[in-house]
């Protein structure tokens, strides 16, 4: 080491630094950091923090968090939109009149999502019956819950989403949302 690179000193916070926010950092203690090999282990710790910090925790850990911190109060109610979807275009065609006026679709289907894409719901309408199946996109069996399907406001509870939710009515949702027991 030459005599200007003796008298910089290596802190603890100059290597937090050098991970987290390396702009606030003069060149020169910069290039020390990445030459010295005695501080690879430091920088790979802080590498790792980083990277933990950056994934955002699932609902699991949310719940252990807000069980042992009273401060922290963990969100309860997720919120699911209509996914949409991009329709082909249809080619123009001529189309039979049938004698009935009141033709209705036999099956639709209606796909929610939530922001994060933690979340998703298929709901299922055929005659008279509405299946309501619940995913979790990281294959998690979902538990102890409420689906409440908006605007009419209606509530159900499930023990797990093993199994959809049956209705023996259609609906014609605009949000559904999970709200986990607390």
């Amino acid at each position: 080491m030459n005599d200007k690179q003796d008298n910089i000193n290596i802190t603890e916070q100059d290597i937090f630094n050098y991970v987290f926010c390396p702009e606030i950092l003069k060149a020169e203690t910069s290039k020390l950091i990445s030459g010295d090999s005695s501080l690879y282990e430091a920088i790979a710790f802080y590498k790792q923090m980083k990277s933990d910090a950056e994934q955002k925790p699932d609902i699991n850990l949310k719940k252990k968090i807000a069980e042992k911190i009273p401060a922290y109060t963990l969100s309860n109610v997720i919120t699911l939109y209509p996914l949409k979807l991009v329709q082909p275009q249809k080619r123009k065609a001529n189309r039979l009149v049938a004698a009935s006026t009141e033709l209705k679709p036999q099956t639709s289907t209606k796909t929610f999502v939530d922001s994060p894409k933690e979340y998703l719901i298929k709901v299922l309408n055929y005659g008279e019956t509405t299946k309501v199946f619940v995913f979790s996109t990281k294959d998690e069996v979902v538990k102890d819950f409420n689906i409440i399907i908006e605007p009419q406001n209606l509530e159900y509870h499930l023990d797990d989403n093993s199994e959809p939710l049956v209705l023996d009515k259609m609906i014609d949702a605009e949000s559904i949302k999970i709200k986990f027991d607390s």
